[in-house]
């Protein structure tokens, strides 16, 4: 959701159904596009369907499934490992029982049958844990990018309606010309993610806030916050479950992100020769001609966590 603080109303712009897709929904679609085996890919799409009937990808991705997996099922016709593979590619496929059939003519033995359910069992398995790997990760790359883009030189004194790329980024689509009279802008974003325990799967969110505020219309500072932001950061970071509440989990939690941050910043703001005097709740600060960086942790659960960057307003070239 991303809301502006205009000076006037305005007419609401068109935006591509891509644009506004979920994370998951983008998610699962690249999943789909970066399958290289034919049955990872029909794997891929079928669980794509399942999970967004209606997702911002679903007819393209569901052309593809119908074309490509008649032709897998036609393959499966020439031999019994042929038949096998489609078998625990497409264990739910529209030809399983086909497939199934094909086996017992091929071999006679149903035991077979049975173990192939196994394997497809575990391909699916792992098909889950390297989705939730990634929706982990997914976590860590927002943030980053984020504040990449607040590192960015070009995004100092810039107008929002000729947004610089890596700040047109992380605002994810067209900028509405209508920005130039803004004084705030704002995107959020909930970022879900699973965190595997021996008791099962513990589900968790991050509730990010991208910020940004506007001096003589051009960006001055940004923002990138949430609530308990860095613990559940830090979740997805030592894939741990983590409790805000409790000050142990709290430094875990400030320990890893610190040194990501501190990594992320080192290029622009190295630490040899930025690095200042940290204030009460701050985990890192740099301060170098051109901006400063104040990265603080809130006192407590349920407090906001916050990554600060401030341009330099001499530094600063205006858009014209």
């Amino acid at each position: 959701m991303l809301i502006v603080a205009l000076g006037a109303t305005s007419a609401a712009c068109v935006v591509p159904r891509q644009v506004l897709a979920s994370s998951d929904d983008l998610a699962d679609y690249r999943a789909f596009r970066l399958a290289e085996h034919p049955g990872r890919r029909l794997f891929e799409a079928q669980r794509y369907l399942e999970r967004h009937p209606r997702g911002a990808w679903a007819d393209e991705v569901r052309a593809a499934f119908d074309a490509e997996e008649a032709a897998w099922f036609e393959a499966a016709k020439v031999s019994r490992a042929r038949a096998r593979e489609y078998l625990v590619d497409l264990p739910t496929g529209p030809h399983v029982e086909a497939a199934r059939n094909l086996m017992l003519l091929f071999d006679e033995h149903q035991d077979d049958a049975d173990t192939l359910i196994l394997l497809a069992d575990a391909r699916r398995t792992w098909a889950t844990l390297d989705h939730e790997a990634a929706r982990r990760r997914k976590v860590t790359e927002t943030v980053l990018q984020e504040v990449a883009a607040l590192l960015e030189p070009s995004t100092w004194g810039a107008r929002l309606e000729g947004a610089p790329p890596a700040l047109a980024g992380v605002l994810r689509g067209e900028v509405p010309h209508t920005w130039g009279g803004a004084t705030h802008a704002q995107r959020s974003d909930d970022l879900f993610f699973v965190v595997p325990t021996p008791e099962g799967a513990h589900a968790s969110v991050v509730e990010l806030d991208f910020q940004l505020w506007m001096e003589n219309g051009g960006v001055a500072e940004g923002v990138v916050h949430g609530k308990d932001l860095f613990v559940r950061w830090g979740e997805a970071l030592l894939t741990q479950i983590l409790d805000a509440a409790r000050p142990g989990d709290r430094a875990r939690a400030a320990a890893a992100v610190t040194e990501v941050l501190a990594g992320a910043l080192e290029a622009a703001l190295p630490a040899a020769r930025c690095q200042v005097a940290l204030q009460p709740g701050e985990l890192l600060a740099r301060a170098c001609p051109g901006w400063t960086v104040s990265i603080r942790m809130g006192p407590g659960p349920g407090t906001e966590d916050s990554i600060a960057v401030r341009g330099d307003a001499k530094r600063v070239v205006r858009t014209p």
